[in-house]
């Protein structure tokens, strides 16, 4: 059995709260090691907040990254009543989700925080039907993670897939939840916008302006964050604009504030800003 078949193996079956102890027994080892892709964050994270993170940042970060990771191989196997009870969240942001997905319908733009799974995951147990878009990962990987997500309820097209806008913008008009990461852009056909406060750029994924203006529906920002034992999800107003470049501007402004009050959940283990 190669390695990738025996990570998913063996952790498809940690349970949450082993995957917890794991994450925070690891974390301060790993905290102390020279590790290019945590520098990456931090010098990412000073530029969006302005602020350097701190060595138990650095430790809660490590840390968010191996539970999102353990949480998402096994969450397929995980209760709806165990994945109700691990999100925290206000009857207003439930609200937000459910009015746009009964009136005009709803693109959620989400940022590499917290476990993004986990929010599709938790969506599809509250009846929430439940697309989204992944790379084609290489070794069997994208395989893997979409049957994964299946077995979530999420259903997953890849970024290359013929016609990916029009079929996103059926599935708005058929009453799903359209849920794309936006961060980082995949395809090299990102836009770039300012990111508040820092003045630099920084280059997103025009997907969920595009579909959401194809559509008609409701662009809102959905971002998750690790909140003790819990994983708190937050849900934005509508995003206003006329164009793809003011959307994505809009939805940068909601991922900076969610990154500087949480730098220690954005799992973007790479330099971001141009």
């Amino acid at each position: 059995m190669d390695t990738v078949a025996l990570t998913w193996a063996v952790g498809r079956r940690i349970p949450r709260r082993v995957a917890d102890l794991v994450a925070r027994i690891v974390a301060p080892a790993a905290a102390l090691m020279s590790l290019p892709a945590v520098d990456a964050w931090a010098e990412s994270v000073e530029i969006a907040t302005g602020r350097a993170p701190t060595p138990r940042q650095r430790r809660l970060l490590l840390q968010a990254w191996i539970r999102n990771n353990l949480w998402s191989l096994s969450l397929a196997r995980w209760s709806t009543d165990e994945v109700l009870a691990t999100v925290a969240v206000d009857d207003v942001d439930v609200a937000r989700l459910r009015d746009s997905l009964a009136g005009p319908g709803l693109v959620a733009a989400l940022p590499h925080m917290g476990s993004w799974d986990f929010a599709g995951a938790w969506a599809s147990r509250m009846g929430m039907s439940v697309v989204s878009v992944a790379e084609r990962l290489p070794r069997g990987l994208y395989e893997r993670f979409s049957e994964a997500r299946r077995g979530m309820g999420i259903d997953i097209y890849p970024v290359d897939q013929p016609d990916v806008v029009r079929l996103l913008t059926d599935d708005v008009h058929a009453g799903r939840l359209v849920c794309l990461l936006a961060d980082r852009d995949l395809s090299s056909r990102g836009v770039l916008v300012p990111w508040p406060g820092s003045g630099r750029d920084v280059a997103v994924a025009r997907g969920p302006a595009h579909v959401a203006l194809r559509s008609g529906a409701d662009l809102r920002v959905v971002t998750t964050h690790f909140d003790g034992p819990r994983l708190r999800i937050e849900v934005s107003e509508p995003v206003e604009g006329e164009s793809v470049e003011e959307l994505m501007a809009g939805v940068a402004r909601v991922f900076a504030d969610a990154v500087s009050r949480h730098p220690e959940s954005w799992l973007m283990l790479r330099r971001v800003f141009r």
